[in-house]
């Protein structure tokens, strides 16, 4: 990697909340691009009695000084992550490393903190239009942009200005560890979804604090990447059915992810049961009360029990039902319509899409070896029923093969379209044709902004290997503009801006140039570079097939709505 074209100096920010020592960053002419804030706290540390409960809000009171001298605060260094695993398909996807170094983040339960990047120059009229990212990797691991690839000096300086804000929150068994004995306990209102609730917390938090940054409080976007699109849709079905006056997302981008299940309820035995697993191996007996347990696992530090998850049979903690942040509706009513009718009636805009090679990066996280670790690794996705319903619809090797390599790939291939090609292109079609009864109300094709990445620059192949293609999260450089960093050539810089240009129309909350003249198609960038409007989707039926396909699996047994748009029978 060349050394970076900027540089860094100390900078003080006031605010009528207190002072924040950041830094400031300047480009090569000594002109400054943005101001960086890091480990700025929404909430109170979840650790001990706090750990598997819901974030607490910051006091009051709360002062950006340094509590013990009153003056300004440090935040000039990125703060801890939640602790978690350490996976290897990144290293497998690394040409060469010393192109792309990373930073090795502290891990720590106290980890509850936004970083936040503020354009330099005067604020436009209203304040900086807000985007709000939520990071990927499946729920399990990843940091609030604390890396090279998602560093948006490059993006604040050559395209539209935005103030950027990425929290970290819990992740894996920390922000995701449901069951009956938990519930059981009522510490909260509902169990589990903790990471989903510190992603309110933090979103809550910027909307309330921003404007002393500059920022649009009422023009806040809300997205990510892979599990942060996952997250954010779960947050927008949130924020949609909440009082007009708390609802804060104005707009969405879901970049390769969505939702096209109902998560399993938090009670249910499938989730218990990877409760009492992670209990036995530490030894806590089952004849054991609900108190007794989780007292025994809060006192049990933080790296043991990221070491059990390598342990575990159901080793990926995910979103649960939990009838509060998850209610046992969600999939019911995207497919009656109330989900798309809800966000017509609230002014919502959705961008969404994926890349061309989706599967590639799955194929390296926890691929199976034969059929019974195929099924074990697809329930850790989906419900059972799902994945009995999706198994008939690919060529699954016979049960008897050992080809490790092929059993790799019919796994890639089911995740790669549950997690990103089906979800996306239902909920697509939910948004512009939902079912045409009573009450129900499309989208416009005005506010769904579809896209496909088919292109990396030919220089990526210095960092990440060729033979990956366009893989899950291989967009990255282009959304952050990072690919700068990475000797990206003037054509390369072109194709980047171009491409960009639309989404940061809908970041400021303007009419988008992003002409899709129905739901099958897409703003398509090539293998070439070349950027294509209004493109036929070939993976069109492919998706709703496997679309409709999850949801005849679960429509027997989901909750539906009363007429009202309500939980009913």
């Amino acid at each position: 990697m060349r050394p970076t074209q900027s540089t860094s100096h100390p900078y003080v920010y006031r605010t009528p909340r207190g002072s924040l020592r950041g830094l400031e960053y300047q480009d090569i002419a000594g002109n400054p691009v943005l101001y960086r804030f890091t480990k700025v706290p929404y909430a109170l540390p979840p650790v001990g009695s706090r750990r598997w409960r819901r974030p607490q809000p910051l006091p009051s009171d709360f002062s950006f000084n340094d509590a013990a001298s009153g003056e300004p605060g440090d935040y000039t260094k990125f703060g801890p992550i939640c602790p978690q695993p350490k996976y290897a398909h990144g290293l497998a996807l690394i040409e060469n490393p010393d192109s792309a170094p990373p930073i090795e983040n502290v891990q720590d339960e106290d980890c509850l903190y936004l970083n936040i990047w503020v354009p330099a120059g005067p604020k436009p009229s209203g304040g900086w239009p807000v985007q709000f990212f939520i990071h990927g990797g499946w729920l399990q691991v990843g940091d609030a942009m604390q890396g090279h690839a998602h560093d948006p000096f490059d993006l604040l300086a050559n395209t539209t200005p935005r103030i950027v804000v990425s929290p970290t929150h819990r992740l894996n068994l920390f922000g995701f560890l449901a069951g009956e004995d938990l519930a059981s306990l009522h510490e909260d209102p509902a169990p589990s979804n903790y990471g989903f609730w510190d992603q309110r917390c933090a979103l809550e938090w910027t909307a309330q604090h921003i404007e002393q940054f500059g920022g649009n409080p009422k023009n806040i976007t809300v997205g990510g990447l892979s599990a942060g699109a996952n997250s954010t849709f779960f947050q927008l079905n949130y924020d949609s059915q909440l009082p007009v006056e708390q609802r804060l997302i104005r707009r969405v981008f879901l970049w390769s992810n969505a939702v096209a299940i109902q998560p399993n309820s938090s009670t249910s035995p499938v989730l218990t049961s990877q409760f009492n697993e992670l209990c036995s191996v530490f030894g806590i007996p089952g004849t054991a009360t609900p108190a007794e347990k989780l007292a025994a696992l809060r006192k049990i530090p933080a790296p043991e029990l990221v070491s059990a998850l390598s342990k575990l049979k159901m080793h990926t903690f995910r979103a649960s039902t939990d009838e509060d942040f998850v209610n046992a509706t969600l999939l019911a009513s995207l497919h009656s319509g109330t989900f798309t009718t809800r966000l017509f009636r609230n002014g919502t805009s959705v961008l969404l899409g994926e890349v061309s090679d989706e599967k590639e990066l799955y194929k390296l996280v926890n691929p199976p070896a034969n059929y019974d670790d195929l099924v074990t690794q697809l329930v850790n996705y989906y419900p059972p029923p799902v994945v009995q319903a999706l198994l008939p619809l690919y060529n699954v090797p016979d049960k008897t093969s050992t080809d490790a390599a092929a059993w790799a790939e019919v796994f890639c291939q089911i995740v790669g379209d549950g997690q990103v090609h089906a979800s996306v292109r239902g909920l697509t079609h939910v948004l512009l044709n939902p079912p045409s009864r009573p009450g129900v109300t499309p989208l416009p094709p005005s506010r769904v902004h579809r896209y496909r990445i088919a292109w990396r620059a030919k220089v990526l192949d210095n960092w990440y290997k060729a033979e990956a293609k366009v893989f899950h999260s291989a967009d990255i450089p282009i959304w952050w503009a990072s690919g700068w960093r990475y000797d990206y050539t003037d054509g390369d810089k072109g194709v980047v801006k171009k491409f960009l240009e639309p989404f940061g129309q809908f970041l400021d909350g303007k009419q988008v140039d992003w002409p899709c003249s129905g739901e099958d198609r897409l703003r398509l960038l090539d293998q070439d570079g070349e950027i294509h409007e209004d493109v036929v989707d070939e993976l069109w039926e492919r998706g709703l097939q496997v679309w409709n396909a999850v949801w005849d699996a679960q429509k027997a047994t989901v909750v539906k709505e009363d007429e009202t748009g309500g939980q009913g029978n």
